[in-house]
């Protein structure tokens, strides 16, 4: 067993065990101290010279921008879908959830979608929330998680008592054409105020389906989860600690990506709960992380994480750029 892999298992251990915390702690440490060629593969970091590139949403746009997006969110993100969804967008702008994670009280009480109706047609189509709950959530993302050749919708929703939970949005063709349904969602954060950021989506466990993966409450403790997608539940079926994928009140949510390495399970790499370092962890079989390497620390705070081929471009708050790949 890799000894980078021995944080997280002793965290499920003090879950069973509470007398055993100080124990556990001292093992944290020791743990991280070891060299980092203890595991298999690891993480190398050097100095780029270009800004890291953010891929534009239009990139494989299907349809011209409705000229309804002119009344979406402020700071929020348009969306652009590859199959039957074109665009989405979130929309009418609401002060009844007065949260500032992401740096303003007002969020999105409805998410629209211009999208291809069974007669080849498109259609914007749109889904308004209750009173009680805001879309605490600045970028609708579209993804066919089913694989099915319909694309859903994964939007963050906060519920005023019970926190934030990740909801799956899917199109439905109906008698009166296509309409907005809630397909699965995760357990809510538990309480008023707690947040939670997605990572994306991937095949983690290599079961052949997509799951997904996301930070709960990434401000006061962050947990990485990954949950498989059964309708109509997200279920969490692997836990980390000790990770963050965003900083309180800042606009931007992608300080996590997914690397795809050929003949290895997808790692997450994410930063640690001070942003200034990061962790490459990987669901391995039977059933358990492989942390691939830590990097600590780096310059500054991580301010972006963008995907690149092995890896990623990290945006720091110093404006340095940083080239981080995975490496045997």
């Amino acid at each position: 067993m890799p000894a980078a892999t021995q944080p997280h298992q002793c965290s499920q251990q003090c879950e069973r065990e509470p007398l055993t915390l100080g124990a556990c702690f001292w093992v944290f440490l020791m743990a991280f101290s070891l060299p980092l060629d203890a595991s298999p593969m690891g993480l190398t970091v050097a100095p780029q010279a270009q800004a890291c590139h953010r891929e534009a949403s239009t990139a494989h746009a299907q349809q011209p921008l409705p000229g309804q997006t002119a009344q979406r969110l402020s700071d929020s993100q348009i969306a652009a879908g590859r199959q039957d969804v074109a665009w989405a967008w979130l929309g009418s702008p609401t002060l009844r959830y007065p949260h500032r994670a992401l740096g303003s009280p007002t969020h999105a009480a409805s998410v629209h979608a211009l999208v291809r109706s069974r007669s080849g047609s498109w259609q914007v189509i749109e889904s308004h929330l209750p009173l009680h709950r805001v879309y605490e959530d600045r970028v609708p993302r579209i993804v066919d998680i089913d694989r099915d050749g319909s694309e859903e919708i994964l939007l963050v929703e906060a519920d005023t008592l019970k926190g934030a939970s990740l909801v799956v949005l899917g199109i439905e063709h109906t008698a009166n054409g296509p309409a907005m349904v809630e397909r699965a969602r995760s357990a809510f954060a538990g309480s008023t105020f707690r947040w939670l950021n997605p990572v994306g989506v991937d095949d983690f466990d290599a079961d052949g389906r997509l799951d997904l993966a996301m930070v709960l409450t990434p401000h006061i403790g962050g947990e990485l989860q990954l949950l498989h997608y059964r309708p109509p539940l997200l279920v969490p079926y692997a836990r980390a600690l000790d990770v963050s994928n965003h900083r309180m009140g800042a606009i931007e949510q992608s300080l996590a990506v997914i690397v795809q390495v050929q003949g290895q399970r997808p790692t997450v790499v994410v930063p640690d709960m001070t942003l200034r370092a990061l962790h490459a962890l990987r669901w391995d079989a039977p059933g358990r992380w492989t942390e691939l390497g830590d990097v600590m620390p780096l310059p500054d705070r991580i301010e972006r994480l963008s995907p690149m081929v092995g890896g990623a471009c990290a945006s720091l708050a110093n404006g340095q750029s940083l080239r981080v790949m995975l490496a045997p």
